[in-house]
């Protein structure tokens, strides 16, 4: 009898493991799988394509970076040889985009050749985007740029010149002797602050902060003609250059070239000149100290010229008044920096 039972037993466990096979949902569940696996597939190919999607956005954000850049630099060499020479305004422009790796720019001039437009454009090729048919992309890029009047200078020298309208090549006297000054005012200026020997080192060096239009500066009384001959011998002393630099060969950088507030006189201390604002910036080449003791008198020679690299700070004349002067006399007095304008 156990033997009996144990065999139906098994009999109707086997037909239990039969019946479980023929459960309709087991087909369902190979079904299922079956659409996992093309999801999958689909999600790989949208995985794919957003990749090449990011692969190839990067490539154009920095090859257009690139672009900008070389076109930058280009306008910004270029407008250096405005407004008296376009043609080679243009050479020069080509030669730094060439050097930028840009064979072909577009070159064009506006406000009477005071302002030049570069633009380029380009075809960057895809890469993993080919697979959605996309073979290239073009990109383009411009900038502009123009000679401004700087309204804010670093470097500038404690002498000063009243304003007027400067000719280029004659020699103006920035500090004058005794007895010529106007009530008791001989030219300098105060920027480190008061007192000969601060005068003496802004004189030698430079003064290393900013001096912006509209500023008032006190003047500086009396005629330190000894610190003016020590400042000025250090000068002269700082040209190395062989032959030394003169007038009308000299590098932009020489020690002779000092810039000078233009001043309008502000206010009056009883007969004697107190404050003066400034209305500008001019450079000069100096030629030296005439006169000996208190009768000392320095002379320079007025220069149309380009601010040196650094030396230019912060705020300019706004470029619509610039674009509006087109650089006529009266709109640097004959000094000006290379800027970028916004597209």
């Amino acid at each position: 009898m156990t033997s009996e039972l144990g065999t139906g037993s098994l009999a109707e466990s086997d037909s239990l493991k039969l019946d479980k096979r023929n459960i309709p949902g087991n087909s369902g569940r190979r079904g299922e799988r079956g659409s996992v696996v093309v999801l999958l597939a689909l999600a790989f190919t949208a995985l794919t394509g957003f990749a090449a999607l990011v692969t190839d956005v990067g490539i154009i954000y920095a090859q257009h970076a690139h672009l900008q850049n070389a076109v930058d630099a280009a306008a910004l060499a270029g407008v250096q040889e405005l407004p008296g020479d376009p043609a080679q305004a243009q050479a020069v422009a080509e030669e730094y985009a060439q050097r930028n790796g840009v064979q072909a720019i577009e070159v064009t001039f506006a406000a009477y050749n005071t302002q030049i437009s570069v633009r380029a454009k380009e075809n960057v090729p895809a890469y993993l985007a080919v697979i959605w048919g996309v073979q290239s992309t073009a990109i383009g890029a411009e900038a502009k740029a123009m000679m401004v009047a700087p309204t804010s200078l670093t470097g500038i020298v404690p002498l000063s010149i009243e304003e007027q309208s400067l000719e280029y090549g004659v020699e103006y006297q920035l500090k004058e002797g005794g007895g010529e000054g106007d009530h008791g005012w001989y030219g300098p200026v105060q920027l480190s602050g008061q007192g000969a020997q601060n005068y003496e080192t802004d004189l030698e060096h430079g003064y290393q902060g900013v001096i912006s239009v509209g500023q008032v500066l006190d003047v500086e009384h009396g005629n330190i003609s000894g610190k003016t001959a020590e400042a000025m011998a250090y000068r002269m002393d700082e040209d190395e250059r062989e032959p030394r630099n003169t007038f009308e060969d000299h590098d932009p950088d020489a020690p002779e070239i000092v810039y000078v507030p233009v001043v309008k006189i502000r206010s009056h201390q009883g007969n004697s000149v107190h404050e003066v604002e400034v209305v500008g910036f001019a450079a000069f080449f100096l030629e030296g100290v005439a006169g000996m003791g208190h009768e000392s008198i320095i002379t320079g020679r007025f220069i149309k010229t380009i601010v040196t690299q650094g030396r230019a700070s912060g705020s300019m004349a706004s470029f619509k008044e610039a674009e509006d002067r087109a650089l006529t006399e009266e709109t640097g007095f004959g000094l000006y920096t290379p800027k970028l304008l916004p597209n």
